[in-house]
């Protein structure tokens, strides 16, 4: 029995060395080169290449490296075994403190003043006014996110598919979306990528919201419908765009984002998983896969999440 890491264009030693550590007995392989194809039965993948994954035809669960499962529910052909991710803690806390940053860094002028800096000009500005936070997402780390910006004294809402209830929170379901956001001054995207929120942040979204809304994205770079938010830009009805994810990553370098004056580019690093916490979770996983208990943190197919 063996675990294999489906981990491509990643150094791995770090990872291999925390597993071996916690499972000593246990045979770590890295693809593509695999020694046994029929003795793996527990995969950890992320962005798992076309074809990787069907040689393993003992494999009884699979494990997402990070929080996102998306790139693993679109690989076709996908083995019927449960689908786990990675349930973080410092990751809500690291996320929600980005968010409360760059909305902070935007009613500061924080931008112009670090150009002026380079200019050596002194035009001091009055802190912008606008409040009104709208999330989309009431999981784990739209939650979070909520309770800090709501704590330093916005004004929040979040909208989701399923109708949450949050203390101190307006709560929105799947069919008051406009009610959500038409009156936002910042909009923050933590929604799950699925089938269902590709590309739904678009032309008929940002119509609803109001003039001069900022978009922070920091869920997946395919909800937000790329050539649908750079002419709300153009047309100064998105004021400015905060994107950590996007449709292709890296980003490419002649993609219009990099020169874009309302565009504030970060390389997906909003919250960034810790090694130790994920190495310790797939190793209870592991464990608890060849003991027959349940699982941990097992993603719902359907719903993609």
């Amino acid at each position: 029995m063996s675990i294999l890491l489906v981990i491509p264009n990643r150094n791995l030693e770090k990872l291999i060395a925390k597993l071996q550590n916690l499972l000593p007995n246990t045979a770590i392989e890295v693809w593509p080169n695999v020694k046994e194809p029929q003795g793996v039965e527990y995969i950890v993948a992320w962005q798992p290449p076309k074809g990787s994954l069907a040689p393993y035809t003992n494999c009884k669960a699979i494990a997402s490296f990070g929080a996102g499962v998306d790139s693993i529910l679109q690989y076709d052909g996908l083995p019927d075994v449960p689908i786990t991710r990675i349930v973080d803690e410092n990751l809500a806390k690291d996320m929600s403190r980005y968010v409360l940053t760059h909305i902070l860094a935007y009613q500061h002028h924080l931008g112009t003043y670090f150009t002026q800096q380079k200019q050596s000009e002194w035009k001091p500005r009055r802190a912008l006014s606008g409040n009104k936070v709208t999330i989309l997402g009431a999981g784990q780390l739209g939650s979070a996110c909520a309770n800090l910006l709501h704590i330093n004294g916005f004004d929040v809402s979040v909208w989701s598919r399923t109708k949450k209830s949050l203390s101190n929170i307006q709560c929105y379901g799947s069919d008051q979306l406009t009610d959500a956001i038409q009156d936002a001054d910042y909009i923050v995207c933590l929604l799950p990528a699925t089938k269902e929120t590709t590309h739904f942040i678009n032309h008929d979204f940002l119509a609803k919201a109001k003039e001069g809304v900022v978009l922070i994205n920091v869920a997946r770079g395919n909800i937000v419908e790329e050539l649908s938010l750079l002419k709300a830009l153009s047309m100064n009805h998105v004021a400015h765009a905060i994107l950590d994810v996007f449709s292709v990553e890296p980003l490419p370098k002649t993609h219009a984002y990099w020169q874009h004056a309302c565009v504030t580019i970060t390389p997906h690093c909003s919250a960034l998983s810790n090694v130790d916490t994920v190495t310790q979770q797939l190793c209870d996983n592991y464990l608890r896969l060849m003991q027959n208990q349940p699982l941990l943190n097992v993603v719902n197919k359907d719903l993609g999440y």
